[in-house]
């Protein structure tokens, strides 16, 4: 991989490389193109902001938090502070403010884009959890509050199991701890009707639905909707998200694919491969029209194998012709 840009610079001229793959459960032809964004280790978090069409993400290790408009094909990345960076949101009404997980705090960080530079910092919560531990993936439900989990701060066979925790954070509700015993705490993703909850701690191999309250900010009765060691899937599932059909798109880490699921009936709808890259970390639909697939992955603990075999590792994708759109990421409300 070529050397990181430095922070600041825009990278001008990004090219994608089109590749065709036919999905044969629907016969349609997708294209994946690699995005021109090199460097990164451990991306995870992309989160489309419709606002000003672009891609946010974080490269967790490094603390940074990095920015990607497709119209422009302008890339900036910025460190924040020395430790883990979990997960980037922007601020409802607020514009170059937003949210962003260091170690066990939801920090909120005035970055200017145009600039490149950060203005400021506020640490507005930080998890009740193990001084060992880290935050992990977060996403926000349709009225703004945050959902996050944590999970030890290790690597491979290092990662405690139970250790972490799940939580929701806003400001009138301030931290509440929903789940308890967490693994690694991954996907999140919330029904069309605001009725059901979907949840991932990766070494569970599945995809775990809630009875979900959104007035009152709670989760409830729990039911396994998709088990991937039951359907022969290979990998550990990581971020995921939904499309306005209401079906989930689920990342598999070490599996180079996504794969499609109707959490209704259980199915395997569709598995889109990511040949050169295996370490898939999670997904976003964005775009204009919020029908392309943005997929991250991560370039960390590769044998000499995978290295020649995933030569795009730690690249982000886009996905196009897939025929269905997704919904716009919720922005966080510190109104509420």
């Amino acid at each position: 991989l070529r050397k990181p840009t430095a922070e600041g610079l825009p990278q001008l001229g990004s090219k994608t490389r089109p590749r065709n793959f036919t999905s044969s459960s629907l016969r349609r032809m997708y294209k994946i193109e690699r995005l021109n964004i090199d460097g990164l280790g451990l991306v995870e978090g992309p989160h489309w902001d419709v606002e000003t069409q672009s891609l946010f993400f974080v490269d967790l290790r490094v603390g940074k938090i990095n920015m990607y408009t497709p119209a422009t094909k302008r890339f900036i990345s910025i460190k924040t502070w020395d430790g883990t960076t979990s997960f980037i949101i922007p601020v409802r009404d607020r514009s170059d403010h937003f949210v962003v997980g260091e170690k066990l705090n939801v920090t909120l960080i005035h970055w200017d884009v145009e600039n490149n530079k950060i203005v400021s910092k506020q640490v507005l919560a930080t998890m009740p959890d193990k001084p060992t531990n880290r935050l992990n993936d977060g996403k926000c439900d349709s009225s703004g509050r945050l959902w996050l989990g944590t999970m030890s701060d290790a690597r491979g066979k290092d990662i405690k199991t139970g250790a972490g925790s799940f939580y929701s954070y806003s400001k009138n509700e301030g931290v509440k701890l929903q789940l308890k015993n967490i693994t690694i705490s991954n996907g999140i993703a919330q029904s069309l009707d605001n009725k059901k909850f979907w949840y991932v701690d990766s070494t569970k191999y599945r995809i775990d639905e809630y009875d979900f309250n959104i007035d009152k900010g709670e989760i409830g009765n729990f039911k396994t909707v998709f088990d991937v060691k039951k359907n022969n899937i290979l990998g550990l599932p990581d971020g995921m998200t939904i499309d306005s059909d209401g079906n989930l798109w689920l990342a598999l880490f070490g599996g180079a694919r996504v794969i499609e699921v109707n959490p209704s009936t259980g199915k395997l709808l569709r598995t889109i491969d990511i040949p050169t890259a295996h370490q898939i970390t999670s997904v976003a639909f964005g775009g204009p029209n919020l029908d392309e697939l943005y997929v991250t992955s991560a370039n960390v603990e590769v044998s000499p194998e995978e290295a020649a075999k995933y030569t795009e590792r730690g690249s982000t994708f886009r996905v196009t012709g897939l025929g269905v759109k997704g919904l716009p990421a919720t922005s966080i409300d510190l109104s509420i």
